[in-house]
């Protein structure tokens, strides 16, 4: 699940959605748009390949959510930004869970192959996100 402080901006919105789309073996089964507090979740869910020893190496996610996280700090302006919840930035959380065969330990991994690609993707970028 990917919480973004937006959801009065249409154009903003499907700006973020086409980067979603961008590899079709993510899929956004879900989104909850909360116009007062000014929130955006997606559900997106995929798979993630693991090697012979069990190991995942990778998931299709991991470049959806960067590709959304992307667009979405491309386009809002947290100084601009209004809502009645509390903002954490343009990102507010990014939660993963394993569905179906996938394990804690698989969710974990994307969870930190994430967390280290957007650090050192977006570390010098100038826009206020925070």
């Amino acid at each position: 699940m990917l919480y973004i402080s937006e959801a009065r901006n249409r154009a903003v919105l499907d700006l973020i959605e086409r980067a979603a789309r961008l590899d079709p073996e993510s899929v956004i089964v879900n989104k909850f748009e909360d116009r007062v507090y000014n929130r955006i979740r997606f559900t997106i869910v995929s798979y993630v390949v693991v090697d012979s020893t069990g190991s995942p190496i990778y998931s299709p996610l991991h470049q959806t959510v960067l590709a959304m996280v992307e667009a979405a700090y491309g386009a809002i302006n947290l100084e601009l930004h209004s809502g009645a919840h509390p903002r954490l930035g343009v990102v507010d959380d990014i939660v993963f869970h394993p569905l179906a065969r996938a394990s804690l330990d698989e969710a974990a991994w994307l969870a930190k192959t994430v967390a280290a690609d957007m650090g050192s993707r977006f570390q010098g970028w100038s826009r206020t996100f925070m």
